[in-house]
């Protein structure tokens, strides 16, 4: 089953791959990843019910993963904040944290035209000069003498 995130935020599994299932791993520390869309531009987060949404702005807390490589060849993606493995299963399934909590990275194999090329409205444009590739906004440190400097 593939894991896909739509537009409006709805995160689900599908049979088959589509546009919505082409995502992007970034790893932003040793062992922690944010998943992002290729076509929404939205990240994969998760609120403190294990609830799994897509949004626009990125939340340490809440889209950051733990990414737990299995011997198996399946990865295991854990909420860094809230502890809960993402999961394709029904929230009250006994299967929650079994086949539907392993994930395999897999190659995109639809067609070059079946992805949007085209940058949605929410969706920023990479500057590649700035010190926030990804745009997450974290806070940069400035020393105090850089400030004294100006």
């Amino acid at each position: 089953m593939y894991l896909q995130m739509t537009l409006d935020g709805r995160v689900s599994g599908s049979d088959a791959q589509t546009p919505h299932s082409v995502l992007e791993l970034k790893s932003v520390r040793t062992g922690e990843i944010v998943i992002k869309g290729h076509s929404s531009s939205l990240f994969l987060c998760m609120d403190s019910e294990s609830h799994l949404r897509g949004q626009g702005l990125y939340s340490e807390d809440d889209c950051t993963f733990r990414e737990l490589l299995l011997a198996d060849g399946y990865t295991r993606f854990i909420s860094s904040h809230h502890g809960f493995p993402v999961s394709l299963a029904p929230r009250h399934s006994p299967d929650r944290h079994t086949v539907f909590t392993r994930f395999l990275p897999l190659r995109n194999t639809l067609a070059r035209e079946s992805v949007p090329e085209q940058t949605p409205n929410n969706q920023r444009r990479f500057n590649v000069d700035s010190e926030d590739l990804l745009g997450m906004g974290l806070n940069t440190m400035v020393s105090p003498q850089f400030t004294l400097d100006q």
